[in-house]
């Protein structure tokens, strides 16, 4: 059986089993497989690919970990405020890496003459999310508002690391309004990124990218509108499945020849 259709099959036997965990309100085990899907496809990329991209390799490791990190967080094991700040710090690493792999296959030269009015739409538009961040209107994830899948308290986080809400009072830290400014703009950067990159090269493999980050993108988006992970088992279900699609979009990214002529994926 071909890698790419093996483990596409795979993230299905794992989406419908968290389908069915969360319908029968069992969050702990739900839990383990968020926590497991993405160092799944970190192990399958190393495993099956001779010459693994460093920058991908980088990207799958990094998040790898803070998704590990992150279901800990629900234990007793590690201190809440080093899961808050190592786990977010572990995720805002993973994007700059894969941001910086992408960076690598663009030719600035030829990009901004070409786009430069799009540039300019997009930076006014990020300028004003990242004021709306910075004046409390707009947070993709805010740190005093969400909670842990199927909790009944209240706990504070960026991304899915998540601290109890008597263990530091988040609101009131530098450190804390900082990582959650830089990881927003980190992810809106990917984003962005991604887009001009599909836009400049027009082929299956960019737009794999482009579509995994605006997978990531609205499921980060659905954290914040919902205050996720919320009682709504639907609303769960659609971000672990924009997380997986978004991650098997990445997967594809990676393993496609970095050619601007491809158009047709060759599953391997």
């Amino acid at each position: 059986m071909r890698k790419t259709y093996l483990i596409l099959i795979i993230l299905i036997i794992l989406s419908v089993s968290y389908l069915f965990l969360q319908c029968a309100e069992l969050y702990n085990f739900s839990n383990v497989i968020m926590a497991l899907v993405v160092p799944f496809i970190c192990v399958f990329y190393l495993s099956t690919h001779k010459n693994p991209k460093l920058y991908f390799t980088a990207f799958l490791t990094l998040f790898s970990l803070a998704h590990i990190l992150a279901f800990f967080s629900e234990t007793e094991y590690l201190h809440e405020n080093l899961i808050y700040f190592l786990g977010n710090f572990l995720y805002i690493s993973a994007y700059m890496s894969l941001i910086f792999g992408v960076f690598k296959g663009m030719y600035y030269k030829d990009i901004i003459p070409r786009f430069n009015l799009t540039i300019i739409i997009l930076l006014l538009l990020n300028s004003y999310v990242l004021f709306s961040l910075v004046n409390g209107d707009l947070a993709i994830n805010s740190p005093s508002t969400e909670t842990v899948i199927g909790a009944q308290e209240t706990s504070k986080y960026v991304g899915t690391i998540t601290l109890e809400a008597d263990a530091l009072p988040l609101e009131d830290t530098t450190a804390s309004i900082v990582l959650e400014f830089v990881y927003n703009l980190v992810i809106l950067i990917l984003l962005n990124v991604a887009f001009i990159n599909y836009l400049y090269k027009d082929n299956t493999r960019s737009f794999f990218l482009f579509i995994g980050a605006l997978c990531v993108f609205f499921s980060e988006i659905i954290q914040y509108v919902t205050r996720f992970p919320s009682e709504e088992i639907s609303l769960n279900i659609i971000c672990f499945l924009l997380i997986v699609s978004g991650f098997m979009c990445f997967y594809l990214f990676a393993i496609q020849n970095a050619t601007k002529n491809v158009k047709m994926v060759e599953l391997d």
